[in-house]
């Protein structure tokens, strides 16, 4: 046991952290509902935002952090502003638009800091002295442990003794009644929201020292914190703190035997092979927050909106027979018309395309928010590096494996959503991305590390598609054959099946669908789907490394689907055309570093239309858009927010 004593110690320094922001995330969402996906990137900006003021302009500690605490407390308060209206919407809206703000906090630390990678100085002083014979510990872990406790200790005091923390209770018991039992209920949210940034200020700031500044890695490593906080099922401050010790315990262990190889990728994907076992173990007993009444009011917001209540099934029609007759001209016209380089951005676009396509299927058609379709796309790339031959002559096959390869993957995503939806299901997947990217592509045998695998150009029956022109036309032939498909499945009953799934599960099964059939058949057929177009993607790239399917661009696609239209096929194109633009090399660098930003902020304001852009071309999508827009009425902000206002709206229409 004595060799095992100082990992246990080390584990219990290094967890105290993932505790703090642990409790963080729960304070969040116990009081408003709202799972913050962003978390880490809050961390991430304000570590960033006290390295420039201690670090490079020099201003002492003491008065660099309480700045930066006040910018988080800011940060939240905006957060909070933008989740007010989204009270009483569907599930999949705060987190998509808390995945926005993440990544405009991402875009936002790159415009202002440049994304540098420098190492941060410690908060406390970084001497050691020693424990026993074999541990030496650091001021700075100490320091980190008393700061994780003493925020710990100050937020039961403030829940359990304060009127504040009465209030807080009241509205998670009842919160939609909370404004007519005299609460406020505007000022409870705004003040978690405010110190759970601050938390997150706290966390950024202690990590950045050993983790580095690097956007990317600070915003993973405190999504470290969430599994723990599912251990607490999002409402428990001393399990999720509990489960966080438990965590850090657990990798120290695992470094004792190896820090390289296959026991140092399980000690690197610990946290988010823990978050995926969980959710799967847990399942059913996981109760979103406010979620029955979410369900109520989409449902009556459906019975008043004729339109709404038709779905996308009506919607999509005549948009996707134009984009059908369309797609089919520029397969014929473009390589005439367009040579050069352009072909080559034509044939990425339509690529990302097909693969948006999947989203669209399980998003908008299904409800079921997927962040690990380029990780599918991934599967497919590296098989086709692995086997389509020196010359692609056995490219055909490599794709098919690919599929195959695709389908137990898809049934590991897909299971967890027969007890799982909304929240945990996207939970769920993003941690099945996180572990593809940790256990299987960091692998030099799987992917080829850091330079990655050549796959060659496509030879199909003898004819060569190496010439841009012919990568072309086989991507954009596949993604017609895709979208026709699309449209065959969306007008057929598996798309009113879909539709029902998405809308009402229990309606759907009181009439006598197998929902399970149909989620695991929707995830199986958009994880091959999204593997064929890897494949595509491999093979026009002719170079694959894993950093092309992590799952930063699996986040990437959602928005971009979300933005475009999520609910519709001509979305998936409009994804893909917006997926081109982005990596125009004509474009000056100073507009690209802006085109993230201009995309997460494209979500946050046209996300609760399920036709995004689209519906900007069309005169009734452009009344629903600006309906979303309009101020709030006086009566509704003074009541704490529109949950309350809906709530009677509700009760009035059912009578």
């Amino acid at each position: 046991m004595s060799a095992y004593w100082p990992f246990i110690v080390i584990g219990v320094f290094s967890g105290s952290i993932y505790g703090l922001a642990a409790m963080g995330v729960v304070l969040t969402y116990k009081t408003t509902g709202v799972f913050n996906f962003g978390y880490g990137a809050v961390a991430m900006f304000c570590a960033f935002t006290y390295w420039k003021l201690h670090d490079v302009w020099g201003i002492t500690a003491w008065f660099a952090m309480p700045l930066v605490l006040l910018a988080a407390a800011f940060i939240g308060l905006v957060f909070e502003r933008v989740f007010r209206p989204l009270a009483g919407q569907s599930a999949e809206m705060p987190i998509v638009v808390s995945l926005a703000l993440l990544a405009v906090l991402q875009a936002g630390a790159v415009l202002l800091y440049g994304g540098t990678d420098e190492g941060a100085q410690s908060v406390f002083p970084t001497s050691t002295f020693s424990l026993g014979d074999r541990l030496y510990v650091g001021d700075d872990q100490v320091g980190t442990l008393a700061v994780s406790i003493a925020v710990g200790g100050f937020l039961w005091w403030l829940l359990r003794r304060t009127s504040f923390g009465t209030a807080t209770r009241a509205v998670v018991d009842n919160r939609d009644l909370g404004g007519m039992l005299g609460i406020n209920v505007a000022h409870v949210y705004r003040t978690s929201w405010a110190l759970s940034s601050m938390f997150g200020a706290l966390v950024g700031i202690l990590l950045a020292p050993t983790q580095g500044l690097d956007i990317n890695n600070l915003t993973l490593v405190v999504i470290f914190a969430f599994a723990p906080a599912v251990l607490g099922r999002l409402t428990s401050l001393p399990m999720a703190y509990l489960g966080a010790l438990v965590l850090g315990i657990a990798q120290s262990l695992l470094s004792k035997w190896s820090s390289s190889g296959t026991v140092g990728n399980i000690e690197g994907a610990l946290p988010y092979l823990a978050l995926f076992v969980l959710l799967f173990i847990l399942g059913g007993r996981l109760q979103e927050l406010g979620s029955t009444f979410r369900t109520m009011a989409a449902s009556n917001q459906r019975r008043r909106s004729p339109e709404i209540a038709r779905g996308s099934l009506t919607r999509g029609r005549g948009s996707s027979l134009w984009l059908a007759a369309v797609a089919v001209v520029i397969a014929l016209l473009v390589p005439v018309a367009v040579h050069g380089p352009w072909i080559g951005y034509l044939t990425g676009g339509a690529i990302f395309a097909l693969i948006a396509l999947t989203v669209v299927a399980l998003t908008g058609w299904a409800g079921q928010i997927s962040l690990a379709q380029f990780s599918f796309a991934g599967i497919g790339a590296f098989t086709v590096g692995h086997l389509a031959g020196s010359h692609g002559q056995h490219f055909l096959l490599a794709a098919l494996v690919g599929m195959l390869i695709s389908i137990p993957l898809s049934l590991i995503v897909g299971l967890p959503s027969l007890r799982l939806s909304g929240l945990y299901l996207a939970l769920a997947t993003m941690a099945f991305a996180l572990l593809m990217d940790n256990l299987v592509f960091v692998r030099a045998d799987v992917t080829g590390g850091v330079t990655g695998l050549t796959a060659p150009r496509p030879d199909v029956f003898g004819l060569s598609l190496a010439t841009p022109a012919r990568m072309y036309e086989l991507s954009v032939a596949v993604l017609a054959v895709a979208c026709m498909l699309g449209l065959w499945v969306q007008r057929g009953p598996i798309g009113r099946q879909l539709q029902i799934l998405r809308d009402s599960p229990i309606a759907a099964s009181t009439l006598g669908s197998n929902l399970a059939v149909t989620k695991l058949a929707a995830f199986v057929v958009c994880g091959a789907v999204a593997a064929l177009g890897g494949a595509l993607l491999g093979s026009f790239q002719r170079v694959v490394t894993p950093a092309n399917f992590s799952f930063g661009v699996s986040l990437q696609l959602l928005l971009l689907v979300v933005l475009s239209g999520r609910a519709l096929i001509a979305g998936a194109v409009i994804a893909g055309a917006l997926y081109m633009f982005e990596h125009l090399p004509g474009v000056p660098a100073s507009v690209h570093n802006y085109v993230p930003l201009t995309i997460a902020l494209g979500v946050i304001v046209l996300g609760r239309s399920p036709d995004g852009l689209v519906a900007l071309l069309t005169g009734s999508g452009k009344t629903r858009v600006r309906a979303l827009l309009q101020p709030r009425p006086a009566e509704v902000r003074r009541l704490g927010g529109p949950l309350a206002h809906d709530h009677r709206r509700l009760v009035r229409s059912d009578g």
